[in-house]
């Protein structure tokens, strides 16, 4: 008998499985409240999220004249393409590029430029000049001839297209050209 009720009697040794115990899992730490520095990152986060939504706002606000300018050589595009809007089409691009300039830049700058010089100031404006001398030509016999623009193929009409576009998206209206310094 003295076997069996040793057997039932938790054993004296310690290295016994026995005497061990299950495992007690402690209670799940809460998320809330938060600490004080998470509610300084919120706080900071908002306020970037609100910059940004402010500053892209503003951003979009400012370059309306870009995309209504760019609409605008679109449609001058498309009606290029047509034989019988095409000299009507092209003859709108130096009036488009001159309105564009004096609604970003003074007028007292842009208005009085012809030729090279304005030419020049196109150039200026742009990180990555665009207007070479064929578009420069081009432009050039589109404003100031008469009649028919036979002599204006349609290669040397598609560059200059293709510089109005680049120039309309990309000049600086922050920086003025000829007042750098």
């Amino acid at each position: 008998m003295t076997s069996t009720a040793n057997s039932t009697a938790i054993s004296t040794d310690t290295g016994s499985l026995q005497n061990l115990n299950d495992i007690v899992i402690p209670t799940e730490i809460s998320w809330w409240p938060l600490a004080t520095g998470w509610y300084f990152l919120l706080a900071l986060l908002l306020a970037l999220s609100v910059w940004l939504v402010f500053r892209g706002y503003t951003h979009w606000i400012k370059n309306r004249y870009r995309r209504e300018a760019l609409l605008q050589l679109q449609q001058l595009e498309k009606g290029s393409a047509n034989a019988a809007n095409r000299d009507a089409s092209l003859r709108q691009i130096p009036s488009l590029l001159k309105r564009t300039a004096i609604s970003v830049y003074p007028r007292e700058q842009v208005a009085s430029l012809t030729g090279e010089q304005w030419f020049d100031f196109l150039n200026a404006s742009l990180q990555n000049p665009t207007f070479n001398s064929e578009n420069s030509a081009t432009l050039e016999k589109i404003a100031y001839s008469v009649g028919s623009l036979n002599t204006v193929d349609a290669h040397s009409a598609q560059a200059l297209i293709n510089a109005s576009r680049y120039w309309l998206q990309n000049h600086r209206p922050e920086q003025l050209p000829g007042n750098q310094g």
